[in-house]
C-alpha cells in the first residue's frame, strides 16, 4: 500500500508494515517512522533496524573482470547542484563518520576518518591526506591520532611535523627513510 501519513510525506508498506517513508525534508526512511539526528544532523538516506540484516546495506558487483563496486564522495567549492569550482589547500573532501548514542542522544563521535586537499590543488593535480581520529575517554569530539600526507609521510598523534609529534615516519631529501621519536621537546631520537 502507498500511503499519505502526514503533509508532503508519504509511506510505502509491505505485508502490512512500513517498508520506506519519504518525509517532508525529501529524506528517505528504511526502517524506521521518521529521521534520527546523528552526528547532529539528519542525512538524507535513513537506514535503521534492530539487527544485522535490518540495519545494514551491502553493495555486489558481478562482472569477470577486476573491477569493483564503490562509494565516491565529492566535494566542490560551488554553490549550485553540478558545479565544479575548485577546492582549496585544507578542505575536507569527505569523512566516514561512526557516533554512537550517549543515552541522550546519537551525535557524539567514537571516530572518524577524513579525507582533506593536502597542497594547491589544479586542473587533473590534487594533493590529498587521509586522517584517522579517536575519542578519548571522558571526552566529546575525536582527536587526529594518524595521518598520512600527500607526500607519503606518516605522522602518528600529531597531523603534522610540528613539535610533539610521537613518531614521524618519512624520507629525506636523498630518499633515505627517516623515523623520529619525539618526546613533547625539541629533543628527537
Amino acid at each position: 500500500a502507498i500511503r499519505f501519513p502526514a503533509a508532503d510525506t508519504f509511506t510505502v508498506e509491505t505485508a502490512g508494515a512500513e517498508a520506506l517513508r519519504i518525509d517532508s525534508g525529501q529524506r528517505l526512511v528504511l526502517g524506521a517512522t521518521s529521521q534520527r539526528t546523528v552526528w547532529g544532523g539528519q542525512q538524507k538516506l535513513s537506514i535503521e533496524g534492530l539487527d544485522g540484516a535490518t540495519s545494514s546495506m551491502h553493495i555486489v558487483r558481478n562482472s569477470n573482470d577486476a573491477f569493483y563496486p564503490f562509494i565516491a564522495l565529492g566535494k566542490s567549492r560551488g554553490t549550485s547542484d553540478g558545479s565544479s569550482t575548485i577546492v582549496q589547500d585544507d578542505d575536507v573532501t569527505g569523512i566516514i563518520s561512526f557516533n554512537a548514542a550517549d543515552g541522550g542522544d546519537m551525535n557524539p563521535q567514537t571516530a572518524y576518518i577524513a579525507s582533506a586537499v593536502d597542497g594547491t590543488p589544479g586542473t587533473d593535480d590534487m594533493p590529498g591526506r587521509l586522517s584517522f581520529y579517536t575519542t578519548a575517554d571522558g571526552a566529546y569530539s575525536s582527536t587526529e591520532r594518524l595521518r598520512i600526507a600527500s607526500n607519503g609521510n606518516i605522522f602518528v598523534n600529531n597531523g603534522n611535523a610540528t613539535a610533539n609529534a610521537t613518531i614521524i615516519l618519512s624520507k629525506t631529501d636523498a630518499g633515505f627513510a627517516k623515523l623520529e621519536f619525539d618526546v613533547g621537546t625539541s629533543q628527537k631520537a
